[in-house]
């Protein structure tokens, strides 16, 4: 299942909200509320293995579909590259 499969079918179960616009902001929209933001961590965090800051949670990233997958796809790219480092290093 795609990074964006993952995050769509977790907003559903999140919300109960299908078929709704992965390009319109899912707060604005009603899909999501700020305690959903908990949850989607989580799930993300889980399902990724990734550690999401306080400093990551915000609209840009949060607000949208393409947001959620383009914060993963950041978080994987800078794990990779730490883990990349960490080797060279040691």
């Amino acid at each position: 299942m795609s990074i964006r499969d993952s995050i769509v079918v977790c907003i559903e179960e999140i919300s109960s909200e299908r078929g709704f616009d992965h390009a319109s902001n899912l707060f604005e929209s009603g899909v999501l509320t700020s305690l959903d933001v908990l949850s989607l961590v989580a799930f993300i965090e889980d399902t990724f293995s990734l550690e999401i800051t306080g400093d990551e949670i915000d609209m840009a990233s949060f607000g949208t579909v393409d947001g959620l997958v383009n914060l993963v796809m950041t978080l994987q790219a800078n794990a990779a590259h730490g883990a990349a480092a960490a080797r060279s290093h040691g």
